[in-house]
């Protein structure tokens, strides 16, 4: 259960900056205006596409095949979850050109979640590394000394 909340808290954190980057740009091209009920709806999306991910990260997957096809089927649940939010936000129509779009959008959030999170693990990564050397170290230098 802490794993599970701990990684909804990254992947909100993380989808909702990506959503408000997205957000910002459209904004900006699109020359609109927003009122605050569209953050509150940005945060809302966050979460709600957030649970899904962080559901994803509690498997345990032993198979490279079997991870491939959650992260397909997850990444499907994402852009189905988004276009409903779409919808019923009414941040746009539903078109052809929308959905592709939005594909887009999504596939972009998809990438820079999952870089943020490989850059994040590679920093743990190497600090347990670190960790382990040093420790290793000492008992070498400890064993020496009982020599």
């Amino acid at each position: 259960m802490k794993e599970f909340l701990i990684s909804l808290l990254h992947y909100f954190v993380d989808i909702t900056t990506a959503v408000l980057i997205a957000a910002a740009i459209y904004l900006t091209a699109s020359g609109r205006q927003i009122d605050s009920t569209i953050l509150w709806q940005i945060l809302l999306s966050g979460l709600i596409t957030a649970l899904p991910s962080a559901a994803l990260i509690c498997l345990d997957t032993k198979s490279v095949r079997r991870s491939w096809v959650l992260w397909i089927v997850h990444f499907i649940v994402i852009y189905g979850i988004t276009l409903l939010m779409l919808r019923m936000f009414g941040w746009c129509s539903i078109t052809p050109i929308s959905v592709l779009l939005t594909f887009f959008a999504v596939v972009c959030i998809y990438l820079f979640t999952c870089f943020v999170h490989y850059l994040i693990d590679r920093k743990h990564t190497m600090l347990m590394n670190q960790q382990l050397k040093k420790r290793y170290l000492k008992t070498e230098r400890s064993q020496k000394d009982t020599v």
